[in-house]
């Protein structure tokens, strides 16, 4: 009994559609899809020639090419071409004034996010304003978190003051703007105003634009990260090692410091912004790292699919993601 087997472009094409299923990394997923149909576009080209012959006959005209091979793998490249360019064009090292670049670093150090999301998500609804001593801050309409300066803090249960507190570089108000707080929350029926108490430098954004950005499924994560680390600046707060940070005019929290070398993000990592720099360390790491077989030659991760899962919102309340 005799096999057929097919050309060498179509048994390329079969191990670069394997090695697609075998990796996790969406853009090496990408990038093996696009080369799959490389070799198969090659293979229609060439007249679809059987093995050992690398083309079908000595002269190959139009009408021996497979034209129904020869479009759909023209669309198929265009598609998976298409999407490869916008992820390698995500791995560029995005510009950032300084004032982003240290709000950047904060939210990098609390949850990791990576500064291409963070000029994206973040960036484009950010506005950094200065205030003077005396004057109020508008909290109906923005979110704000402090970059340098000193904010005090009342809050009123109603229309009476129920109590107050100075907030320092690295806190944020006012939290109920992040929506992650929902069903019977104390902030239900409190309000804060917030005057500054001296030249103060603030991170603003618009409350409908928060809205959209903390429950991003790419960002939401950190945001609730950021929640967690303001509540733990509120308890110590209470304590006397940090009564004097709240008593310095001129205090900028070491969250927005300059990386040092540890907390640099590794080269080849994704998100680093040094990734294109050295591409094919970036491949093969991201092979390594992302490489898996089929069962039952290992578990399949659980809820690959379900991590961007949001959370139940009422009807006036629902956000359209950006």
């Amino acid at each position: 009994m005799a096999f057929i087997l097919l050309s060498i472009w179509v048994q390329l094409g079969s191990f670069f559609f394997l090695l697609s299923g075998l990796i996790g990394d969406l853009l090496l997923i990408r990038l093996f899809l696009y080369l799959a149909y490389v070799m198969l576009l090659t293979n229609a080209l060439l007249g679809s020639p059987l093995w050992p012959k690398i083309l079908s006959v000595d002269q190959i005209t139009f009408s021996e090419v497979a034209m129904d091979s020869f479009v759909w793998a023209i669309l198929s490249l265009y598609v998976h071409g298409s999407s490869l360019v916008a992820l390698i064009w995500d791995e560029r090292a995005p510009k950032l004034t300084d004032d982003e670049a240290a709000l950047w670093r904060m939210m990098y150090r609390t949850g990791g996010l990576s500064a291409r999301l963070f000029q994206d998500v973040v960036a484009r609804h950010l506005h950094v304003v200065e205030v003077e001593a005396g004057d109020v801050v508008d909290t109906e309409n923005f979110f704000f978190i402090i970059y340098r300066g000193r904010i005090e803090l009342e809050v009123l249960e109603g229309k009476k003051f129920s109590h107050s507190r100075v907030l320092t570089s690295g806190e944020m108000f006012d939290l109920k703007s992040l929506g992650l707080v929902r069903t019977e929350s104390i902030f239900d029926n409190s309000s804060v105003r917030c005057t500054a108490l001296c030249p103060s430098k603030l991170f603003e954004i618009r409350k409908e634009n928060l809205a959209k950005i903390a429950q991003n499924p790419l960002s939401k994560s950190l945001f609730q990260a950021l929640l967690i680390n303001n509540l733990m600046y509120i308890v110590e707060s209470y304590r006397e090692i940090n009564h004097t940070r709240s008593e310095d005019d001129n205090y900028c929290s070491k969250i927005f410091d300059p990386l040092e070398e540890w907390e640099q993000p590794e080269s080849y990592r994704s998100g680093s912004g040094k990734a294109l720099q050295r591409p094919l360390r970036h491949i093969w790491k991201g092979i390594r790292g992302s490489f898996g077989l089929p069962w039952p030659f290992s578990r399949h991760p659980v809820g690959l699919r379900q991590t961007q899962l949001p959370p139940p919102l009422r009807r006036d309340e629902y956000q359209k993601p950006l």
